[in-house]
């Protein structure tokens, strides 16, 4: 019996010092995760996670671009490679792109290696649509294992987490829960995360709907929308 527990005590070891350990520090401690920007400036970043969408992504843009909005794009590998037409939109329209995983695998599911090579196949995915190197890395779900830093560090990612989330991606989610859960946390540096692929059947669809509202108060209330590059600074 005796070995049975001590096998038990053991992953349970590993499983804390892999997953839970760095995926809190991570997450609320480390100073190499941005987490918002500078609260002396009335800048917000609206980051969007999991596309490019054939449907949603392109609407999504059309949104952005009608209002002057610039955001942050963190793309999954494999719909990098599917769309690369949307990337070079994104692009050629101000927009950063950002990386956001190979095939959306969670972290905690994933060896040293296969988490090095994840994040580096969607560099590769994002460098072949845009001719360069993202800037920005954020893991699926915004959860991390004890290698994801060093992998993103190895490979001259910075990393990128959020500070005001809306559960967009939920059945349950409703356009006016996104665009309060937005509008109530709003403050100079916000993060914001929503999506613009996976989720729920059709719950982008919530997100696009909400957004022009979101974008619309927001200014009224005197914020500038910008990318994680314009929010940190650009990189010299």
């Amino acid at each position: 019996m005796w070995v049975f527990a001590s096998i038990a005590a053991a992953a349970i070891a590993i499983f804390a010092i892999y997953c839970l350990i760095p995926n809190y520090w991570m997450r609320n401690r480390s100073k190499r995760v941005v987490r918002c920007g500078e609260t002396n400036k009335p800048w917000i970043a609206l980051t969007f996670d999991d596309g490019p969408n054939p449907i949603y992504t392109p609407k999504l843009l059309d949104i952005l671009k009608e209002a002057g909005v610039k955001a942050t794009f963190f793309v999954v590998g494999e719909q990098a490679l599917r769309y690369p037409h949307i990337l070079r939109r994104m692009h050629s329209e101000g927009h950063t792109v950002g990386c956001h995983s190979f095939s959306h695998r969670h972290a905690w599911l994933m060896s040293p290696l296969r988490t090095f090579s994840d994040i580096e196949l969607t560099c590769q995915a994002i460098k072949s649509s845009l001719g360069h190197q993202p800037r920005w890395y954020r893991p699926p779900w915004g959860m991390f294992n004890l290698c994801s830093a060093a992998a993103a560090r190895r490979l001259g990612l910075e990393i990128a987490y959020w500070s005001i989330e809306a559960q967009d991606w939920e059945a349950k989610t409703t356009a006016r829960h996104i665009y309060d859960a937005v509008i109530s946390q709003a403050q100079p540096g916000s993060i914001v995360v929503l999506h613009d692929n996976r989720g729920a059947p059709g719950a982008p669809a919530k997100t696009l709907e909400a957004l022009p509202s979101i974008i619309d108060t927001l200014k009224k209330k005197g914020y500038t929308f910008v990318t994680l590059d314009q929010l940190k600074g650009d990189r010299t």
